[in-house]
Formats: structure tokens, C-alpha cells, sequence
């Protein structure tokens, strides 16, 4: 008997920038973060697609998504990536997003969206 594949597809984009950035607020044990400081933030966008045929072009993603980008100067990773969902669901209506950002791409954060 041959088998049945039911897939779950999704297309991801991947770039790097650099960037300044803070934690005022930082912990005495890590106060170095209170100060600006660079990093190289590696992020990865991706989406469910519904066909192998393209329907959002890679380069088109990745094109909206480093536009959409910014790094403020008291932005957490959990910031930026939140923020990219919402720029990237404006853009792309109805369609979900999962953006990580990663500082110099050690530690970072996730944020999938939207949620109803």
C-alpha cells in the first residue's frame, strides 16, 4: 500500500545586523550591559506556506523583513522580534510569523504571532 505524506511547510529567512544597544536597568552582577554596547544580531524569520510553488518569494521575505528591522537603543531581543511579528503581520495580512533574534548568536529570543 503507498503511503500518504501530509505536510507542514514553512519558508525561513535569515539575515545579520549590527547594532548598539542597553539594559538601564541591568543587575549589578551584569552592570556592564547598562552601558551601550555592539552586537552582531543574527535573525530568522519564518512562515507557513500552503505550496512548494513559491507563494511568498525568499528573497521578497527577506527584502521586508531587514527593512522592517530596527534596533532601539533600549531594545531587548524579545523587543526587536515582537516587533518584526507585528511589522512583517502588517505587511503580510493573516499570515503568522516566528522571528528569533539572537545577540552576536549566543543567547536571543522567540516571538510567534499573531495570537487571537
Amino acid at each position: 500500500m503507498a503511503r500518504t505524506w501530509d505536510y507542514s511547510m514553512t519558508i525561513t529567512v535569515r539575515f545579520t545586523q549590527a547594532g548598539l544597544h542597553c539594559w538601564p536597568e541591568a543587575p549589578a552582577h551584569r552592570s556592564y550591559l547598562a552601558s551601550k554596547h555592539r552586537h552582531l544580531f543574527f535573525v530568522e524569520v519564518t512562515t507557513p506556506v500552503e505550496h512548494q510553488q513559491r507563494q511568498i518569494e525568499f528573497h521578497d521575505l527577506l527584502d521586508a523583513a531587514k527593512l522592517a528591522f530596527k534596533i532601539g537603543e533600549t531594545d531587548s531581543c524579545e523587543t526587536m522580534a515582537a516587533n518584526l511579528v507585528k511589522q512583517l503581520c502588517n505587511q503580510y495580512v493573516g499570515r503568522p510569523f516566528r522571528v528569533a533574534v539572537f545577540e552576536d548568536n549566543e543567547c536571543g529570543a522567540t516571538v510567534t504571532g499573531p495570537h487571537d
